[in-house]
């Protein structure tokens, strides 16, 4: 059965409904996004009946769940729904678990329908010529440690008790970051300070070993490099991405020849030849395919360890540590940002030039 996703319920006041919701039903329902997004939740089983309710009213936590069922999908897995828990039950080529969280914006912060065009020029700034890059990692490390935390426990307390799932099956989390109001610019220069325990370092463009940061406005120290301690070994991977947003759905409907809406995207992608980042305008012929932006990161230590090439079907980046250094493999270059902006300006070669330089300098 096919979700409604614009099914009108009684009880949600119109106040209820989260912005972005708003948006992609009000605005982009004709654009084409809509057709993607349909694709992302065929076959989607809603087994507690409350998915499109919190699609409509708190968005991310379902949107993100959509695209991992599409994501599961294009890796040619088989996933069981039978149950009611974890999120995912894959069982096919091999059995994995997974379960999704999100990290949000923190309760004090800046919410999402306060942005202006002040904020909309300050994603053209690329994050590491930020003057608050440590902060704005920081902050996201934080959220991330305090969600992957949550399923950790859950995963302990909870579902290794249940019947279906095995303590010899590996435990993958799938996190999605939506932390900030500026979200969409952090790469992977949080995940790889809070799992690998690296940080980076804008002035001198390398990275330092650290094991723990100062949560952003307190003295409280929050632990990193999670991955190197036998604490958290009962996780093989994380699955993770800061770049599944209305603007991938706007990519994705670019590629697959159905936009009819006014704007451009332009991806920001990084490569290990200089120069380091390069400008993809995406295109039918040069298009964006749904795993790109997505990374997942192995733990060294995992006590199930998954197969290094269990995601090479997708265009995801696999990331590892061992001995101390980080290795990284996947089909396609990674998406460091994505501006999705109106088709004069993202097909302007001064606006071009002007952002690839910027972060090539």
């Amino acid at each position: 059965m096919t979700l409604n996703l614009f099914e009108i319920f009684p009880d949600v006041d119109e106040k209820k409904l989260h912005s972005k919701y708003k948006i992609l039903r009000d605005h982009l329902v004709q654009s084409g996004e809509l057709k993607i997004l349909q694709e992302w939740v065929s076959g989607f089983v809603d087994r507690d009946n409350k998915i499109v309710k919190e699609f409509q009213t708190s968005f991310h936590s379902a949107f993100w769940e959509f695209f991992l069922h599409a994501f599961l999908k294009e890796a040619g897995f088989e996933v069981n729904y039978s149950e009611d828990r974890p999120d995912f039950i894959i069982t096919s080529p091999r059995p994995v678990v997974v379960e999704a969280v999100i990290s949000e914006i923190k309760k004090e912060g800046r919410k999402e329908d306060t942005r202006d065009l002040g904020d909309m020029l300050d994603t053209t700034e690329p994050v590491v010529k930020s003057a608050q890059f440590d902060e704005i990692i920081d902050e996201a490390i934080t959220r991330h440690s305090n969600s992957i935390q949550k399923k950790s426990a859950k995963y302990l307390n909870e579902y290794l008790s249940l019947d279906w799932v095995k303590d010899s099956t590996p435990f993958v989390v799938a996190l999605g970051s939506y932390d900030q109001i500026h979200y969409g610019r952090e790469f992977t220069h949080s995940m790889l300070a809070l799992l690998y325990g690296r940080r980076y370092n804008p002035a001198t463009k390398g990275y330092t070993k650290i094991d723990e940061i100062k949560k952003p406005g307190t003295q409280a120290s929050i632990p990193v490099g999670i991955f190197l301690n036998e604490e958290f070994s009962h996780i093989s991977a994380i699955i993770f991405s800061c770049t599944v947003t209305l603007g991938k759905l706007t990519s994705m409907a670019i590629s697959e020849g159905v936009y009819t809406g006014a704007n451009g995207v332009l991806n920001v992608r990084h490569d290990m030849d200089p120069p380091n980042f390069k400008g993809h305008i995406v295109t039918i012929e040069n298009p964006e395919y749904l795993s790109d932006g997505v990374f997942v990161f192995f733990n060294p230590n995992a006590k199930n360890p998954l197969p290094t090439d269990f995601f090479s079907k997708t265009n995801a980046v696999s990331m590892f540590e061992m001995d101390g250094n980080i290795s990284a493999f996947g089909e396609n270059l990674p998406i460091v940002q994505r501006f999705n902006f109106p088709k004069n300006v993202v097909h302007n070669s001064m606006f071009f030039g002007s952002i690839i330089h910027d972060f090539n300098s």
